[in-house]
């Protein structure tokens, strides 16, 4: 089965078709075999004469692993485990939660550039197994593993760049929708990223992770307010000083918590949960009051030109304090106001 936004390649000749095999392209839709006709695909080809639309059989395509489209980001850091176990635990663990690696090309090594401090992909494989990342990628700067299933997970080790050894997990934003909203879905998330927590030795867990701590790696940041994540899994010594109310948490073994916004159950008697309009906004709230201030940190912190992260970091107090003014939330939004002006003051003076 193929996803919508997923890329794909040619893999034979189709007769009428003048796209060359080995052609890319991707998928707009699925048409699922209904016992009249077999499965087709509606795949998108961009080509020098412009863009191509063809519907085709499902056996004359294989995926191709790209970035996943509007994705959502686990971290897990502080890891014990070596390289090579790492991977193959990491690996199992997936896979003992029901995924299968994705078929075609499931694999792409990553290559870390040390002197623009940026995660490169490069070339892509096919293992569908995982004999050969489990064997070989311990050698490698890092690796990025495709799964089956509608989540789309993207299993992702950075083991030799910028800093300490992490593990990413990605999935498509329209899993993140049902899992922010009702109990079923945060219940499957949960169980994947705890089996994962436990079986790669990590110390912390946060999900989602947006792009500003992708980029720059301080995942201790992660766990200053305002909080951007909505689960955490960490030591319940290192619990954040400052929780927001939305937040419950739930003790776990061996001294850990979970801290989460997320409809998950803590007992399995608890009744399901289903969240509001409200409590998404009030998350969305939050969260873009988290990303003004880490772009507006990273200003101090780049190498390069401030103003890009200076745009950021207003966009994202403007839409906190949209967000506030919906919520009917006034003295939030003149704080965030307040807040605006005062790095709009800095700018102009430090950095202009």
């Amino acid at each position: 089965m193929f996803y919508p936004d997923e890329s794909v390649r040619l893999v034979r000749e189709i007769p009428g078709i003048t796209l060359p095999v080995g052609a890319e392209g991707t998928v707009v839709s699925f048409t699922p075999d209904d016992g009249a006709q077999p499965s087709l695909v509606n795949v998108r080809f961009q080509t020098s004469d412009g863009s191509v639309d063809a519907t085709l059989p499902e056996d004359a395509l294989e995926f191709v692993i790209s970035r996943v489209a509007q994705d959502r980001t686990a971290v897990f850091w502080s890891l014990e485990s070596e390289h090579e176990h790492l991977i193959e635990s990491a690996l199992h663990s997936i896979m003992d939660c029901g995924f299968t690696a994705r078929a075609g090309l499931n694999v792409v090594r990553l290559l870390y550039d040390r002197e623009e401090r940026w995660w490169k992909w490069g070339d892509r494989l096919a293992d569908v197994s995982g004999a050969k990342v489990a064997a070989t990628a311990h050698t490698w700067d890092g690796c990025v593993v495709a799964f089956s299933g509608p989540e789309r997970f993207h299993l992702e080790f950075r083991l030799r760049g910028r800093g300490e050894a992490v593990v990413l997990l990605h999935e498509v934003e329209s899993a993140y929708t049902g899992q922010a909203r009702q109990s079923h879905s945060a219940m499957g998330l949960a169980r994947v990223l705890a089996s994962l927590y436990s079986d790669v030795a990590a110390e912390f867990c946060a999900f989602p992770v947006a792009d500003p701590w992708l980029m720059d790696e301080d995942w201790r940041s992660l766990l200053r307010a305002p909080l951007y994540p909505d689960f955490f899994l960490l030591p319940a010594a290192q619990c954040p000083a400052e929780v927001p109310d939305t937040f419950r948490s739930a003790r776990l073994t061996h001294e850990r918590l979970m801290l989460t916004t997320l409809p998950v159950k803590f007992d399995p008697a608890d009744a399901p949960m289903h969240r509001q309009e409200r409590d998404l906004k009030m998350d969305r709230l939050r969260k873009c009051q988290a990303l003004g201030e880490k772009y507006y940190d990273q200003m101090y912190e780049t190498r390069f030109n401030p103003t890009g992260l200076y745009s950021s970091a207003k966009d994202a107090f403007h839409d906190a304090i949209s967000t506030a003014n919906e919520l009917g939330l006034a003295a939030e939004a003149r704080a965030l106001e307040d807040r605006l002006e005062g790095i709009k003051s800095v700018f102009r003076s430090q950095f202009s």
